[in-house]
């Protein structure tokens, strides 16, 4: 369970000091959760300078009143890292809120179900956006394959991932169980293999054409998305 950090009634000025205090005493691995009063930007441009390839940056919640940040001390620190590694961990991530999803939504605890699912959306929409809008245009450069490749596939993928999305989240908080568990189960089903093909296809194919600067300045732009 990560440590929260809610810094919304700390003074300002002590704000930057403490949560960079909180991040060097993390173990590495190890991460908190910042809760904040606005969209922490420029921290996290500041993470960038100070502790470039040392963190993983996850937004959870994006306002209008309360944004909460997942920040990680990765365990693997290094400035070359590889899309690959950067686009799995992110998987690996959001199967774990999907996990706790189905088991509240199992034991129909409503409330804990619809937070957790709104929580899966936001990440796997920026993930998706991430990739359509910051990856895919450099791989279709570097390759030429645009109409006919792998970022074809996975765009039309994206719509219908996009719309189980949709019908899962609308029956979770109408409180359907059927209808949630039914739509969840296809989506999962859609999700394992979507992210097989693009953690086996994709994103290797996307390592070998794009330069090491490039995959940093990819993974900056990402966290930033």
């Amino acid at each position: 369970m990560s440590k929260i950090l809610d810094v919304r009634e700390m003074v300002p000025r002590d704000r930057h000091s403490t949560i960079f205090e909180t991040f060097k005493n993390l173990e590495p691995g190890g991460s908190f959760v910042l809760v904040n009063d606005h969209e922490p930007k420029p921290l996290l441009y500041q993470f960038q300078a100070e502790h470039d390839g040392e963190f993983d940056w996850w937004t959870l919640e994006q306002g209008p009143q309360v944004w909460r940040v997942s920040i990680v001390k990765r365990a693997e620190r290094g400035h070359n890292r590889t899309i690959t590694d950067y686009l799995q961990t992110d998987h690996r991530r959001l199967d774990a809120i999907m996990e706790g999803f189905q088991g509240a939504l199992r034991d129909k605890r409503w409330d804990e179900a619809s937070s957790g699912f709104r929580e899966f959306v936001l990440g796997l929409r920026k993930h998706i956006g991430i990739e359509e809008n910051i990856l895919f245009p450099v791989f279709e450069e570097k390759t030429g394959m645009t109409d006919a490749g792998p970022t074809f596939v996975m765009k039309m993928e994206h719509k219908e991932i996009n719309e189980l999305l949709d019908r899962t989240l609308s029956s979770t908080d109408k409180h359907d169980f059927d209808a949630a568990s039914e739509a969840a189960s296809i989506l999962i089903g859609i999700l394992s293999d979507h992210n097989m093909k693009e953690e086996h296809i994709l994103y290797p194919e996307s390592d070998a054409f794009i330069t090491d600067s490039e995959r940093a300045q990819i993974i900056k732009k990402a966290q930033a998305a």
